[in-house]
């Protein structure tokens, strides 16, 4: 949905990748990540990345119930939730509001 809406990514396999990712990149503006990935959890991995880079917004894109993910928010290093499904344009809007649309590569 990314690549579609014109944004360069970087897929990571699991929460330890992502990691990696995060550490050896200095363009990445925005982490959009599940609750539910292997080798860590989005909130363990939320909580290194923003340990690393703390001015970086970190989304929980997740199938989880939005009873389970919202209390939870507040005391986390995540930034905002959204809930699968998610239509294009809704997730088009969510990042129009996180990130500044200057300085921002776009995939060509």
């Amino acid at each position: 949905m990314l690549s579609t809406l014109g944004y360069a990514t970087i897929a990571a396999q699991d929460g330890i990748e992502a990691l990696v990712c995060m550490k050896n990149n200095d363009s990445i503006h925005l982490v959009l990540t599940d609750i539910n990935i292997p080798q860590m959890d989005g909130w363990e991995l939320a909580r290194h990345i923003k340990a690393l880079k703390p001015e970086v917004p970190i989304v929980a894109f997740t199938g989880d119930s939005p009873d389970v993910i919202l209390p939870r928010l507040p005391d986390s290093e995540i930034n905002q939730a959204l809930f699968k499904p998610l239509r294009i344009e809704v997730l088009r809007g969510e990042i129009s509001t996180i990130l500044p649309s200057e300085g921002i590569k776009y995939a060509s």
